[in-house]
């Protein structure tokens, strides 16, 4: 063969290589885009489903952090109300205790100036613990008041005073006292109980 025979097969073969290589890369290119082209149109497609999953993981994710955030606020009032409920009991076995001292008496005389001025009656009938019952004559003798006694609990710490007719009612127990400071004193427990958390 001559060399210009083979200097023209090769020159085709480099021209066929060269146009088989750039129709391999266009056809890649082509079928790049075609497939990029159906992924998105899948993506658009189920864009509403992808939206609506990532939705549903959002309010799930809302809904857990709220229960567990409700969680712990039934579980940190439920320990206000133990602690509550601990400490008005802590202040009646004290006041039980103090029972014959000087201040107990200063108590049930508070307790029954309350109920003098809120009955506005010189004639009560009282219920108390029979332990109260001397302490209580002692100083209505001394307040010039006439009281007839009804037997309240053996527990029952101040007493209840009634108008001989029974119109008026005033409720003077420690109980009766505790339950109407109940807020103040759940109020104060929390605040202690928000200084040692923030500690």
């Amino acid at each position: 063969m001559s060399e210009q025979l083979i200097k023209l097969i090769n020159s085709v073969m480099d021209k066929v290589k060269a146009d088989s290589e750039e129709w391999i890369s266009n056809l890649s290119l082509k079928y790049e885009a075609e497939l990029m082209s159906v992924v998105e149109d899948e993506i658009r497609k189920h864009s509403g489903e992808l939206e609506e999953v990532d939705r549903q993981a959002m309010l799930n994710r809302e809904y857990k952090l709220y229960d567990a955030s409700m969680s712990i606020k039934a579980e940190y009032l439920a320990l206000i109300d133990e602690l509550t409920h601990g400490v008005i009991n802590r202040i009646k076995e004290r006041i039980n205790a103090e029972r014959g001292s000087d201040a107990y008496s200063r108590l049930m005389m508070m307790l029954l100036n309350q109920a003098i001025n809120v009955t506005q009656a010189k004639e009560l009938t009282i219920v108390c613990s029979q332990r109260d019952k001397a302490l209580i004559s002692s100083l209505a003798a001394k307040m010039g008041i006439s009281v007839e006694f009804k037997d309240g609990g053996e527990d029952m710490l101040g007493l209840i005073a009634s108008t001989k007719d029974g119109s008026v009612t005033y409720e003077a127990t420690i109980d009766d006292v505790l339950n109407r400071m109940i807020d103040y004193i759940r109020s104060i427990i929390k605040e202690v109980t928000d200084e040692v958390v923030k500690q």
